[in-house]
Formats: C-alpha cells, sequence, structure tokens
C-alpha cells in the first residue's frame, strides 16, 4: 500500500502587491471567506506608494494612496478572521518610490539608478526609520505584528558611491550590515517582531566566510524562486539552517511569466509550487536524522517587476493561478505526497487530486486546467478575465493580418508617403479596419466600466491606456493611411522613393 507524508508548513501567506493596479480594499474584504477556506494563514502586504504616509513622509504616497481609514478597516476585518498581516517595506533596493523624488534624490546610491538607496548615509537610515515607524505603528495599533519584512531583494547598485568605497568593505559585509541596521529599527521599534528579509542577497556568501559575515543578523529568509523547474542551493538552505532560527520559501501565482503578461502561464505557476512543495516535505538536512519543518511559503503575486514597469497580470486574471495553487499547498498538507504522485504529469495530477476542487472554489463547470473558460464560471470578475481572452484575440488577428505576406499591410505605412497603393484593396481592407477599430473600441468601454467596480480611476486609466497602446496606434495609423489613400486621383512618375 502506498505511503503517504503530509506536508507540515505553518504559514501559508498570499502576497499582495500594491505597486501595480492595487485593488480597492473593498473588494478585497469579499476575498477574506474563501482565501481562509482555501487554507490561508496571512497576508504579505507590499505597500510601497500605496500607504498613507504622513508628515516628512507624506510625498512617498501616491496621490491615490489607500486612505487610512480604509486600510485600517481592511486590516482589522483580515486579523478577526483569523488572518495574520506582514507589512512588507522595501528597504535597500527596490526603493524607485521614494528614491526617484527630488526630495530623496541626494539618497541614491549611484545618481542615474532610482532604485537602490545608500546605505552609508545617515539620512537614508531617518528615512527608513521613519517608513518602518510609520507602517509598524499602523498595524500595531490594531493587533500586535507578529513578522515584518524588510525586502531588501535585488540590490544591483551597492558599494558604488563615495561614502560607501570609503568604508573599504566588500559589497556582502556593507549588504549584511545595512540589514542589521534596519532589523535594529525594526526591533527597537516593534521588540516582538519577527524580521523576514528576501534571501537572495544572502546566498552567494561563500560557506567558509559565512559565519564572519552572519554573525548576530537577527532575521528569518525567505528563499524565493519562481522557475517552473527549480534550482534551490541546497548549500544555501544549510548555512541558512544553522545560522536563523527559521527558513521560509516563496513561490508565485502571478508576475513571473513577463513584464507585460496578461494572464500568469498557469502550468509554470502550478509546477513551480509543485516543485518547491515536492522539495520541502520530507527534507531532512545532512547530518540530521529528523525531518525539517520549514515555516512557511509566502505565494507572491507581483504586479510590476518593478515602480518604473508596466503593471503586469491584473488580480482577477491570476485569480485561477492563486486558487489552484492554494488547492495544491493544502492537498500536500491535509494528504500529503508520494514518489508515486512524482510519476504523474501536470495534467493528470491535476485531474486525479484538485480538479473537483477546483471547479467548485472557482464556481466552473468542467474546466481544465489547460483552458479555463470564464463562460463556464461565476466566480466574482470572471468577466474581466473574459474580456482579456477576447482582447488577446483580437491583438493576435490585428497582428497576424498586419503581417500577412498575401495582404501586405504592412507595406502600407511606408507607402502612404507616395499614395501608391492598389485601389482595389484599400476599400476591402478599410472593411476590415473599421471592424477592428469598432471591436476594439467596444472591449475597453466594457472592460473600463467592470475594471472601475474593483480598481479606482487612475489604475484603470493606466492600465488601459498602455494595455492598448500599440493595437490602437497600428490600427488608427493604418485606417488613416487607407482613408487617405482614397483621397488620391493621380500620381506622379516613377520611382517611388
Amino acid at each position: 500500500m502506498e505511503t503517504k507524508s503530509k506536508l507540515s508548513l505553518d504559514n501559508v501567506i498570499v502576497h499582495f502587491d500594491f505597486k501595480g493596479s492595487p485593488p480597492k480594499m473593498s473588494y478585497l474584504t469579499t476575498l477574506l471567506p474563501k482565501l481562509k477556506y482555501l487554507g490561508v494563514t496571512g497576508l504579505l502586504m507590499e505597500y510601497e506608494d500605496m500607504f498613507p504616509y504622513e508628515d516628512k513622509l507624506v510625498n512617498l504616497s501616491a496621490r491615490n494612496c489607500y486612505e487610512k481609514s480604509e486600510l485600517f478597516e481592511f486590516v482589522s476585518l483580515a486579523t478577526q478572521s483569523g488572518l495574520e498581516i506582514i507589512p512588507l517595506i522595501q528597504t535597500f533596493g527596490h526603493m524607485e518610490h521614494a528614491l526617484k523624488l527630488k526630495q530623496f534624490q541626494h539618497l541614491r546610491e549611484e545618481p542615474l539608478y532610482p532604485d537602490s538607496i545608500c546605505p552609508s548615509r545617515v539620512e537614508s537610515q531617518d528615512l527608513i526609520k521613519n517608513m518602518i515607524e510609520q507602517v509598524a505603528t499602523f498595524h500595531n495599533d490594531i493587533a500586535p505584528l507578529k513578522r515584518f519584512h524588510i525586502g531588501c531583494d535585488e540590490v544591483y547598485h551597492i558599494n558604488k558611491c563615495h561614502l560607501c568605497k570609503r568604508r573599504g568593505l566588500k559589497d556582502i559585509e556593507i549588504f549584511v550590515k545595512h540589514v542589521k541596521i534596519v532589523t535594529d529599527i525594526v526591533k527597537k521599534i516593534s521588540p516582538n517582531t519577527t524580521v523576514l528579509i528576501w534571501d537572495d542577497g544572502l546566498r552567494d556568501v561563500p560557506i567558509y566566510k559565512w559565519d564572519n559575515f552572519i554573525k548576530n543578523l537577527s532575521v528569518e529568509p525567505v528563499y524565493w524562486d519562481y522557475r517552473p523547474s527549480l534550482s534551490v542551493s541546497h548549500v544555501s538552505l544549510m548555512k541558512y539552517y544553522y545560522s536563523f532560527q527559521n527558513i521560509w520559501i516563496a513561490s508565485a501565482y502571478k508576475g513571473a511569466d513577463g513584464r507585460v503578461a496578461t494572464f500568469p502561464d498557469i502550468k509554470k505557476r502550478f509546477l513551480n509550487n509543485f516543485s518547491w512543495l515536492s522539495i520541502i516535505n520530507n527534507y531532512k538536512f545532512g547530518g540530521t536524522t529528523d525531518l525539517y519543518s520549514f515555516k512557511g511559503i509566502i505565494l507572491t503575486g507581483w504586479s510590476r517587476y518593478s515602480h518604473m514597469d508596466p503593471p503586469c497580470e491584473l488580480f482577477h486574471n491570476a485569480i485561477p493561478s492563486l486558487f489552484v495553487n492554494l488547492l495544491l499547498v493544502k492537498h500536500f498538507k491535509e494528504n500529503g505526497y508520494s514518489d508515486a504522485d512524482d510519476e504523474l504529469n501536470f495534467t493528470d495530477y491535476f485531474d486525479k487530486y484538485l480538479k473537483n476542487k477546483f471547479n467548485s472554489v472557482l464556481e466552473c463547470n468542467k474546466v481544465t486546467i489547460n483552458y479555463i473558460d470564464p463562460s463556464r464560471c461565476k466566480f466574482d470578475g470572471k468577466e474581466i478575465f473574459q474580456l482579456h481572452l477576447h482582447l488577446n484575440r483580437l491583438f493576435s488577428d490585428v497582428t497576424y493580418n498586419m503581417n500577412d505576406e498575401v495582404r501586405g499591410l504592412s507595406a502600407v505605412d511606408y507607402y502612404s508617403k507616395t499614395h501608391n497603393t492598389n485601389v482595389n484593396n484599400v476599400n476591402k481592407d478599410l472593411e476590415w479596419t473599421n471592424t477592428t477599430i469598432k471591436e476594439l473600441l467596444q472591449i475597453e468601454h466594457r472592460l473600463r466600466q467592470i475594471l472601475l467596480q474593483y480598481y479606482d480611476v487612475p489604475s484603470v486609466n493606466e492600465y488601459l491606456n498602455y494595455k492598448l497602446y500599440n493595437c490602437k496606434k497600428t490600427i488608427f495609423s493604418l485606417s488613416k493611411h487607407l482613408k487617405d489613400m482614397l483621397k488620391t486621383r493621380t500620381w506622379d512618375r516613377g520611382p517611388y522613393n
């Protein structure tokens, strides 16, 4: 008989990244019962410029940031429902929302790049202290803050400015010293709070230098990898095991399949989470006999690759990915996993263990993991999902027709300068163009209507303007050129150049 071992995993955290198309708090509140049902124990809330900072930090907040009252209500309701709220504030890299401003421009590690802060300036530490103080105080007024995430991933610019170089330290030494300063700030403001950190800044520390560099660093690392096929460094995990009280892992349910992705690749997201869960199930460190229990998993849902990048998948387009991966985690915890399961391919595993539950939580009728037909579903926001499928088909049709060598539409832009065209084709091309424009504008109108139920006006405007920009530019330009060509009655002698 096949023996299955259940996964021990105390914390299942869902990440909300508010720096791109942040949903209304009223909508997120409606998700709380479903998330609880799916086994979620907490939310990692990455505020960036959506937190309502005050006083000297007021310019850190976007003009459309959350109101303190609505944020207070949401955090209170989430806490009352039994969910832990973990705030995330970037404190080293990914600080564009602060360093882009003239007010804090002088704190950049390198003048050209607004993402990394200089850790050698006292003003940098003051800025970070004030940010943490406002966020931590806000949360502690609702419930004791159990954990605080200080970010620190992808610090692309370190030890570059004259102040840092003057210290004569290696990059990793500067990194660790800054992390320790930030950790001490958190502990001073909120003594009983555990500090989490993305782990990539620690991975490359050679094992023979590890003890010297990491000594007295009181954090819990979150080892993140969002690829379908993981390449986990067991040496790094071993280093973390001997140095830190707990180790966390992080997967992704969205925001890992392209800077301008419309939908997460649900197969890649599933395989990413499955790979993580199968690795940590029955995990043992070399030289030990006991199974190691990782502290928790954070399912990340990135909304932009960085503050300056365009928004990627909307939250609604990632709901199927989030739900199926939460079901997967729940299955590992409740039913276990065996080597025989590893022999099943992606589709067979889903069909055997998760298909019925997936259809149930999405309120769908016989959808599959390989293709989700929203017309068979009733989940909140399914029309957003459906309209984006329609939009993608339209984009594909425009791309195909513009590059079709038989139709030759790609040549219209160039020959519009001389108005050379086969007039016999223009009316037919104009008919297709007008039909396409009408369809595009209808989708835009309906998408705007429904998005405004879940997102604010500035977010909807940015999203639709950028998402439709290239298609609109292409099709409206083509329409204008074709109409101008129809006005031509005589042409000049060749050559045409």
